[in-house]
């Protein structure tokens, strides 16, 4: 079945409820993972008021980092399997597609946000824009109705 699972990650709710569906199919396939964070790239971008942005962008990725590797030691202590991470910079649709193409990855994981309204028109739906990018399957963990984002842990 999947031997090579790729994992979305930043540490909302709802991407640590993929991670656990994630990761509970890898210990059931004995899949090797790949926990990928990504820095989008409006965070390297000028800002005004004199804000030093290296300073910035310094501390999002120590920041990330941080989650990333709370989320590698998660899946390994829970599930036992091997598992690795890295940190993309720039768009998370070309990084999840160039890491799952580098990695080998037969299974994608993400996780989704249920938007309303504006929301819906104007933020980029990172699913959507995968399904024809990417070179493997893609599971998309979805909450439930009754979701709630403060119980999720």
């Amino acid at each position: 079945m999947y031997k090579r699972i790729l994992m979305a990650y930043d540490g909302s709710p709802e991407y640590r409820r993929a991670l656990r569906q994630g990761s509970e199919l890898a210990e059931i396939t004995n899949a090797e993972v790949h926990l990928l964070a990504v820095i989008r790239s409006s965070a390297a971008m000028p800002m005004a008021g004199g804000v030093n942005t290296s300073e910035v962008v310094s501390e999002e990725h120590s920041e990330v980092k941080l989650l990333l590797e709370e989320g590698v030691d998660r899946i390994r202590e829970r599930r036992h399997v091997e598992c690795t991470g890295s940190i993309g910079y720039g768009d998370p649709v070309d990084e999840i597609e160039n890491t799952a193409r580098d990695f080998n990855a037969d299974l994608v994981v993400i996780g989704t946000r249920k938007l309303g309204g504006l929301d819906r028109w104007w933020r980029k739906r990172i699913g959507k824009n995968l399904i024809d990018r990417l070179p493997c399957s893609l599971l998309i963990a979805i909450p439930p109705e009754d979701f709630e984002p403060e119980n999720e842990k």
